[in-house]
């Protein structure tokens, strides 16, 4: 098992659909700039030697349900040799089987692929042990965890004051920037009792983008923004802070979407290096890059 802030040796980055898919023009737009953003964020990915894979769709997927291959972090967790997914589609199970066996089918580098329903698999919070959110993690499935995986630490515990649903997901919450750091929400709850001894950013709420969210609520509650028939590709990001949703390179660089002084003065306090990668539609897709990746292989 590797802690999420360890060296990222392979990333998956997730994948929209084609514009060539639909008619609309703004919804065109969306999914070129959104394609755009992802490859200009692989492109940094591999600068710093990351191996970049990314998922591809079906020919005959339906595009008018949330693209499934988008958000790559809620459907994957990899621990002791096992890739555990979890999507609400079969079909979707199968793309990542296919990404999986595409490049791991030769020597013992193939994983046990272990597949379930909804995973929740941003709840699951790798450190030097496992912590799963009882708010969104149901005991019954931490015990299956902690019984498929013997030799690794497992910790249960509510992480929010948010009620349980297995779509509030933990990387809204907060990030463990590196061995002793953490940048959380206010919202965020028992992290000094899971992490003794960790220096822990709490952010201010009003250092949230406001014009962002409020762009955000015009593209979600506007009919002659989204077309009705995508209407099911919106997530609820109001209530998302971005800033704690970053993807750890090492435990020197941080990847984020935006400048923020609280979280950058935090980060040269403690010698980590931020690297911004825009992501224009975070907010419509309600994802930022934690979300959109999933750290398939660290040191």
């Amino acid at each position: 098992m590797f802690a999420e802030y360890r060296r990222l040796k392979e990333c998956w980055v997730g994948r929209s659909y084609s514009p060539d898919k639909v008619e609309d023009n703004l919804i065109k737009t969306i999914l070129y700039e959104t394609e755009e953003d992802l490859q200009e964020f692989s492109k940094v990915l591999e600068s710093y030697d990351v191996t970049v894979r990314r998922p591809e769709y079906a020919d005959d997927v339906d595009i008018r349900r949330k693209p499934q291959l988008l958000h790559a972090r809620d459907h994957l967790q990899r621990i002791n040799g096992k890739l555990y997914i979890g999507t609400r589609y079969e079909e979707d199970i199968d793309r990542w089987k296919d990404l999986h066996d595409k490049f791991y089918h030769r020597g013992g580098g193939r994983d046990r692929i272990i597949t379930m329903d909804n995973l929740s698999a941003p709840s699951i919070v790798r450190t030097d042990k496992i912590i799963f959110d009882a708010v969104a993690i149901t005991r019954k499935r931490y015990e299956y965890f902690k019984y498929g995986n013997p030799d690794v630490e497992c910790v249960y515990e509510r992480l929010s004051n948010r009620d349980f649903d297995i779509e509030r997901h933990t990387d809204g919450v907060f990030c463990p920037v590196k061995e002793g750091v953490i940048i959380a929400t206010p919202s965020a709850r028992n992290l000094e009792y899971v992490f003794p001894n960790w220096d822990i950013l709490y952010l201010d709420i009003n250092t949230q983008d406001l014009n962002d969210m409020q762009m955000s609520k015009d593209i979600v509650w506007s009919p002659k923004h989204i077309p009705e028939e995508y209407v099911r590709w919106v997530g609820y990001s109001p209530e998302t802070f971005f800033d704690v949703n970053c993807l750890q390179l090492d435990e020197s660089h941080l990847m984020v979407t935006r400048y923020n002084k609280q979280v950058f003065d935090f980060l040269k306090k403690h010698k980590v290096e931020p690297i911004i990668i825009p992501f224009r539609h975070r907010y419509l897709w309600d994802g930022g890059l934690h979300c959109m990746t999933f750290d398939y292989d660290r040191e």
